[in-house]
């Protein structure tokens, strides 16, 4: 029992917590594409889920004024307003979520690209990292961008 107070508020402070989901560019970024994933997967799921509670009532209030009010709303989707824009921004957070939520599953319900364990030498780096689950978090980052321009075209440019 030789840690006094003033040692546990130091390592209290020294930990990220909270700060971190607030500023995630304390924790280290550089060269860790789970982190980055992870982070994301959050931020991305709390967008969905505003962007699905203000659909539903956006969508409810022209079906209740009629079938003309409904069309008429469909109509100003055509054109580039600033709603269209969030509606654009919206849907890459529900592209990268539901990429990042496949990625999930592969890797923890079916165990895909996990690895051997091995006796951790320093640097530690985990096995995971170094194969198959590192290009397939890779491949949602290149998937998630890919889609979301091609969406962005088929929105604004067609």
């Amino acid at each position: 029992m030789g840690k006094s107070v003033r040692d546990l508020v130091k390592y209290l402070d020294l930990r990220p917590g909270w700060r971190a989901f607030i500023d995630p560019f304390i924790l280290k970024l550089w060269n860790n594409p789970e982190r980055v994933a992870f982070h994301m997967h959050r931020i991305t799921g709390v967008i969905t889920a505003f962007f699905i509670f203000i659909h539903i009532i956006t969508t409810n209030v022209p079906a209740r004024a009629g079938w003309e009010a409904y069309l008429e709303e469909v109509r100003n989707l055509e054109a580039i307003t600033p709603t269209s824009v969030l509606f654009y921004l919206a849907m890459g957070a529900v592209l990268f979520h539901g990429i990042n939520g496949v990625r999930l599953i592969l890797v923890e319900a079916l165990a895909w690209g996990i690895g051997r364990p091995e006796k951790p030498k320093p640097p530690y780096i985990a096995p995971s990292l170094r194969g198959r689950q590192r290009a397939l978090i890779h491949v949602t980052f290149a998937l998630w961008i890919i889609l979301w321009l091609a969406l962005g075209y088929v929105m604004f440019l067609t």
